[in-house]
């Protein structure tokens, strides 16, 4: 069964390019990973929600996930690339959930 981990972002407005850039260096190194499925980054267009920005990443089982996060850490910390310092620095919020995934 596939595993899903699914990001909801509160962004504030004048974060949301610098964000997006970041989501995007990230999503491309997680992409190159074993076991990964497929990613998408969803902004809101309309309405009023708390939350404006949602990404996810589908990947093949647990053990892919979970190997993917230890790969992503270690590759992230050598660049110096740090999600939690950025979202700070940014002022953004998130809420994370994994979900296993199979066919209706």
């Amino acid at each position: 069964m596939e595993t899903v981990l699914i990001d909801v972002f509160l962004v504030p407005e004048e974060a949301r390019e610098e964000f997006r850039s970041q989501v995007h260096f990230s999503a491309n190194y997680l992409k190159t990973l074993p076991g990964f499925v497929e990613g998408y980054v969803y902004e809101r267009a309309a309405g009023s929600s708390r939350f404006n920005v949602v990404t996810t990443a589908v990947w093949e089982s647990e053990k892919a996930m979970e190997e993917a996060r230890k790969a992503a850490a270690a590759a992230f910390e050598q660049a110096g690339f740090n999600p939690p310092e950025i979202m700070k620095r940014l002022g953004v919020q998130i809420e994370r959930a994994e979900y296993a995934r199979k066919p209706y």
